[in-house]
Order: C-alpha cells, then sequence, then structure tokens
C-alpha cells in the first residue's frame, strides 16, 4: 500500500473508462492524475480526490462542484464527525444538495444551510462566504466557538443569519453593514462584546429582527453596544425590545431630564389657574355689589385661615408654610425636598436604557432556542392599571383637590399679599408633591412591575 501511495503520474486520460471514480484515488494527495478525457465517468468526482491538488479536472465542476468543497471546509472546521446527525455530509458521491440541512435552487446552488441544536462545534470556516447564493444561514444552538468571519459579508443575498446560542468571541465584524438583504439577525446567546456594526434589518418580525447581548447585567465590563438592535439580551438570558418611550420619543433623553418640565408644567398650570380665578373673582365681585362689600370681606378673612389650614391638613408638616416662622417654612421645605428627593430616585430606576446598569428595569422577553420570535412573558394586564388608578385616587386626590383649592384661594380679593402668597405656595406645594408621586408610580411600575400585584405593591410602596 505504500508504494501506491508513491506514484507520481496516474494517467487515465482519453479513454472509455465508465462507472465512479474509485474514492481511494483520493488518498493519492502528492500524484498527478489525469482523468480528462473519459465521456463515461459517472458524476462528480469523489470528494477526496477533488481536494488532491494535481487532479486535471479539479476546476471543472462538473466533476468538482466548488460549492461542495466549501461545504466540505465548512465540515472539517465545525467538527462534523462529531455532530448529532451528518446524513449525507461523509457520502463521496451523494449530491452536497442532498445533505442534511442543506437546500439548493434549480441550478444546484446552495440557498440554505439549517443546522440549528446539531453539535456543531469548533470554528466557522471562512469558506461559508463562498456560498454566494445562501439566502438563510441557521447555526444557532450549537458550540461554534472564535470570532464570526468577515467573509460572511459576501452573502449579498443572505436575507436571514441566526448565529445564536452559540460561543462566539470578540467583535462582530465591521462588514455585517453590507448585508443589505437582511430580514433577520440574530447573535444574542454568544460572548460578543464591543460595538455591534449598524446593520438595517428591514423585517415584518419586528422586535425579533435583530437581537444581540446589548443588555445588562453582563459578563464583560461594559455592554455591548447596538445601536439599530431591535431586542437586547443580558446574560441572565433575559430579553427587551429596544424601542424608545414615548418620552425619549420626544427628544427627552430619559425621564430625569424630562422632570424639569415636569414641574415647569405643574408651576404654569398653578399661575394659569391663579390668573383665571383672580379674573372670574374680580368680574364677580363688579356685578354683585354684596361681595365686594367690607363685610363680606372681613368674614372671609376670618374664615380664609381656618379653611387653608382644613385643605392644607391639620396634622401636615405643609401647615408650616401657611404661617410666619421661618423656621416652619424651612421645617415644611426640608420635608418637601426630601419627599421629592426618595421620589427622584424612583424616577431614576424607572430610566429605559437596556445598557445601564444603575436602571431597575425590568426585562420582561425570552427569545427561546427554538423559536424565531420572542415572547413577552410579564402578566400585567389593563386590569391591573385600573386598579393602580383606584389605588392612587384613593390616596392622592384629595391632595390634589385640596392644593387647587388653596391655589384658587390664593387668587381671590380681601386678603393681604402675604397671605395670598402663602395660599399659593401651600396649594402650588403639595399640588406638585402629589403630581410627582403619582408620576413616579406610574413611570417606575412601568418599568418593573411584570403582573397586576406587583403594580398594586409597588404603588403602595411609593
Amino acid at each position: 500500500s505504500n508504494y501506491w501511495l508513491k506514484i507520481e503520474v496516474v494517467d487515465l486520460s482519453e479513454n472509455k473508462l465508465d462507472g465512479r471514480i474509485p474514492v481511494d484515488l483520493g488518498e493519492l494527495t502528492n500524484t498527478l492524475i489525469f482523468l480528462d478525457g473519459n465521456a463515461n465517468i459517472s458524476l462528480p468526482a469523489p470528494l477526496s480526490l477533488c481536494s488532491v491538488d494535481g487532479f486535471d479536472l479539479v476546476n471543472n465542476p462538473d466533476f468538482c462542484p466548488s460549492e461542495r468543497n466549501f461545504l466540505a471546509d465548512f465540515y472539517v472546521s465545525a467538527k462534523g464527525a462529531e455532530w448529532t446527525e451528518n446524513f449525507g455530509w461523509n457520502d463521496p458521491y451523494l449530491n452536497y444538495c442532498n445533505w442534511l440541512g442543506v437546500s439548493c435552487n434549480e441550478m444546484d446552488n446552495v440557498i440554505a444551510l439549517e443546522l440549528s441544536n446539531n453539535g456543531l462545534s469548533g470554528k466557522l470556516s471562512a469558506s461559508i462566504g463562498n456560498l454566494s447564493s445562501l439566502e438563510n444561514l441557521d447555526l444557532s444552538d450549537n458550540d461554534i466557538k472564535g470570532s464570526i468571519p468577515s467573509d460572511i459579508s459576501l452573502l449579498s443575498n443572505l436575507s436571514r443569519l441566526r448565529l445564536s446560542f452559540n460561543g462566539f468571541t470578540g467583535t462582530a465584524p465591521l462588514e455585517l453593514e453590507n448585508l443589505n438583504q437582511l430580514e433577520l439577525l440574530h447573535l444574542h446567546g454568544n460572548r460578543i462584546s464591543g460595538v455591534m456594526p449598524t446593520v438595517a434589518v428591514a423585517s415584518d418580525l419586528g422586535e425579533s429582527s435583530f437581537i444581540s447581548d446589548c443588555g445588562v447585567p453582563t459578563e464583560f465590563d461594559e455592554p455591548l453596544i447596538c445601536g439599530s438592535c431591535t431586542m437586547c439580551c443580558n446574560s441572565l438570558s433575559d430579553c427587551n425590545p429596544t424601542e424608545k418611550t414615548r418620552i425619549q420619543r420626544n427628544e427627552f433623553s430619559g425621564y430625569t431630564e424630562f422632570t424639569w418640565v415636569f414641574f415647569i408644567s405643574v408651576i404654569g398650570f398653578a399661575l394659569v389657574a391663579c390668573v383665571i380665578s383672580y379674573s372670574y373673582d374680580k368680574f364677580k365681585r363688579r356685578s354683585d355689589p354684596v361681595a365686594s362689600s367690607e363685610t363680606r370681606r372681613r368674614s372671609m378673612k376670618r374664615r380664609a385661615n381656618k379653611y387653608a389650614l382644613d385643605k392644607i391638613g391639620q396634622k401636615s408638616v405643609y401647615r408650616f408654610f401657611l404661617g410666619k416662622s421661618w423656621v416652619g417654612w424651612m421645617v415644611a421645605s426640608a420635608v418637601m425636598a426630601i419627599q421629592i428627593w426618595i421620589l427622584f430616585t424612583f424616577v431614576r430606576g424607572a430610566e429605559f436604557d437596556l445598557s445601564d446598569d444603575n436602571s431597575d428595569f425590568v426585562y420582561t422577553w425570552k427569545c427561546p432556542r427554538d423559536k424565531v420570535e420572542c415572547d413577552n412573558k410579564a402578566d400585567l394586564t389593563a386590569a391591573g392599571w385600573v386598579m393602580f388608578g383606584i389605588l392612587m385616587a384613593s390616596h392622592l386626590l384629595k391632595d390634589l383637590v385640596n392644593g387647587s383649592k388653596m391655589i384658587v384661594l390664593s387668587a381671590k380679593e380681601g386678603y393681604q399679599p402675604n397671605s395670598r402668597i402663602r395660599f399659593f405656595v401651600g396649594g402650588l406645594f403639595l399640588s406638585t408633591v402629589t403630581m410627582f408621586t403619582l408620576f413616579a408610580s406610574t413611570i417606575y411600575n412601568k418599568a418593573i412591575a411584570t403582573s397586576n400585584t406587583e403594580v398594586i405593591a409597588n404603588a403602595v410602596i411609593i
């Protein structure tokens, strides 16, 4: 047998040989083999023979289809002998279009390679980029390691690329941006770091179109950055869509920035209410002489302080805003500042930033290994929000109404300017804290509540 392997030239060209070419010829790796001119030889040549550089028909696509060679390189690189199933991949004569997971078009060009959950390991061969007609590449749920070869970007017809749940490391190749036909890109469940290239994925799958590990917590110091992903997953295999909140769609960076607009809006509404009340009160006095009489004014003045104190609360710290003591004002201001500071903590925790480890935002989606589409596992329904609204109204509506009444009271004539200022400030602060409590409770529940019971419990805590 050793003499057989030492043969330098096998020239059987221009004969009338027929049948299959023996597989044994593939062992002559250092031999010149000439078989041209045998019209009746069965096609194709054995796969091993097409790897021999000295074979005279190695570049003849009828004998040695180039895509079969590329698939063979892929098979070896991905440790095909260890696959769960590898039907056809070891057959030296079987048409590669009939190999397990391979689909071809009428021209025998490979258009799909689907080998998910099949025990693939090793590395992804760069020869995969030579399958120029490939439209669907699904190697998900395997154990392929190493980096993603940039040669994938040569697959200009690729519409679906699933490499999720493998062991890919390093950074994603920038050349992925050249894949203009992509409708699905799943790269989550790997150890890819750095910055994900901007890939325009046009698909009807919505949130499940472009998924990567751009969420937190992460196994790296910094999370993967992905500006064009539609779904981010974290190291706990929890996922969430990247769609911006309504606040962010209105050019705000988040709830923290919007909070200042919220405060300004509340103050603005209070001033408008005050002006409207003042105008109405003035009109009423002109049309009703009794209402503008001095006797009526003195009577109103006597009742005003007691009315304001009843509205703001006899035992509330906010009652100090109705007094003249600076110490009382400082105590009430400090308490209000502490309340706002605590509520502001909840606002910060509710920020929708999937790359911010300081956010309390809860991921509610799962992207299973055996499905293309992700599922929202949250059980929060409209009934939960209705109960939340009832609970908020029962706790906050009274304070909001009483604060508004004090603002209206501050606009009435017949009171000293200092008294009117105290009424306005007391009513404004009471209304502001009440509205801010409602705002913080709503956005924080939206960020972390996953069930009807949670939304109620969170509201009570806040």
